[in-house]
């Protein structure tokens, strides 16, 4: 098969885990000051698989499995419980407390667990009073439950933004701003993830989820409020789910509009601003799906898991994927640009776009290509290396990154075949 890369990466593991990397297709600029997120963070998230039915014994078997696989040595840290480990009331004094049922020795203790692996751990709360999840959300508490992360021994916080907020605290931003500060406060570095919303405008991909809430900073925001908040926004139209594309109600847990993983493509080339992001602070696509194999919702074919990146559970060459070194460190590289679409054929619908190039430059003068082929057949794309981003007199070594072969040389025009609804990835090198 081709293999293509974008976004959040997750996996499946033979337990049935989940995995994500947030991978740097996208545009990058210094973010919150915590000193964290200097690049895209690998790790796992819980919620696309499993949804509410997390406990102790699973999060500790995921912890152990990235160290069985390699996944840790590779590159991946972080272990992250989304919504389900909560109670939704809190104790007398106010405070949250994870559900006894499911966690039976609470979250301080399985903090130390991860941190024994030498990994981090990751949790889930609202910005807002109540929740997606089990949770009641952190609306009025900011400072308490800031407290009481870092009490636990959290590295890292998903913020969703599903609870109603206090009008008299200010706005959106404002909001998110009080609970950074209530991190910031506690004196341990968390990394700080959050789900901003904003209406979706009247054209272009975005056109069927107009005039609706969708997750994206709102485009009201300056680059100033944007690199001090936070270190990732998420940008979607509608929650990622197993698909390459739906309509139908039932795909789409519920939405009322269309979904699958290329709607998270297109949100974030159309609702994100390039100069606004970069090392610090990511824009964040979500989890990407591959190899869940209908788990949830309907799934998407092999050739289009692999284009995500993720480890199957019964299939080896899932694993093989998530650790492929040289586009991890494409992820990672140090330079902190994001990918650039430079070139987009069809229309500008969801439904319509055929083709898509998408260019990043590296550290060394080195650029990733990755040729996105979203039509139903196979195709052959052309670029010149001049759209690249290379001068005229350049030629470049060209690397395919999922065989590790050099396939060829270039020094003006270069022809990529791919197959339908696949992608392929190339590192191309000056000479």
């Amino acid at each position: 098969y081709q293999r293509r890369v974008r976004g959040v990466m997750k996996i499946e593991i033979t337990t049935a885990i989940t995995l994500f990397c947030f991978c740097n297709l996208f545009y990058l600029y210094n973010g919150l000051n915590n000193g964290l997120g200097l690049t895209p963070p690998m790790g796992w998230s819980s919620w696309n698989y499993f949804f509410l039915d997390v406990n102790e014994t699973l999060i500790k078997e995921i912890a152990d499995a990235f160290v069985t696989t390699g996944l840790k040595e590779a590159g991946y840290e972080y272990i992250n419980i989304d919504a389900g480990y909560l109670l939704h009331e809190r104790t007398a004094e106010g405070n949250l407390q994870a559900n006894p049922t499911k966690f039976p020795n609470g979250i301080a203790a399985l903090a130390d667990y991860i941190h024994s692996k030498g990994l981090k751990l990751g949790v889930y709360t609202d910005l807002g009073v109540g929740s997606c999840g089990e949770g009641p959300g952190s609306g009025g508490h900011y400072e308490q439950d800031a407290k009481t992360f870092a009490q636990w021994g959290v590295d890292y916080l998903k913020v969703d933004l599903c609870g109603a907020l206090d009008p008299k605290l200010g706005n959106e931003w404002q909001h998110w701003a009080l609970l950074r500060d209530a991190l910031n406060a506690t004196g341990r570095p968390i990394y700080y993830s959050i789900c901003p919303k904003t209406v979706a405008p009247h054209n272009g991909t975005a056109t069927p989820y107009a005039g609706s809430l969708v997750y994206s900073p709102p485009q009201n925001w300056t680059k100033e409020e944007h690199v001090t908040l936070s270190n990732s926004w998420l940008v979607e139209y509608v929650n990622i789910v197993d698909n390459w594309y739906s309509a139908t109600m039932a795909n789409c847990q519920n939405a009322g509009a269309p979904c699958g993983m290329i709607t998270n493509v297109d949100a974030v080339v159309q609702m994100t601003k390039p100069e606004y992001a970069g090392p610090g602070g990511w824009n964040d696509a979500d989890m990407l799906q591959v190899c869940n194999f209908g788990h949830h919702n309907g799934g998407m074919t092999m050739t289009e898991y692999q284009d995500l990146r993720y480890i199957a559970k019964d299939h080896p060459d899932c694993l093989e994927i998530l650790k492929n070194s040289e586009v991890i460190a494409i992820n990672q590289d140090k330079l902190g640009e994001g990918a650039r679409l430079i070139f987009q054929s069809g229309v500008n619908e969801t439904t319509k776009i055929t083709q898509q190039i998408f260019a990043k430059k590296l550290s060394g003068g080195a650029v990733a290509v990755l040729f996105f082929n979203r039509d139903s057949v196979p195709s052959t794309f052309e670029i010149s290396l001049t759209e690249v981003g290379f001068s005229i007199s350049t030629t470049v070594t060209v690397r395919d990154l999922w065989t590790h072969e050099d396939i060829g040389t270039c020094n003006k025009t270069w022809y990529q075949k791919v197959p339908s609804h696949g992608a392929v990835l190339v590192k191309m090198t000056p000479n």
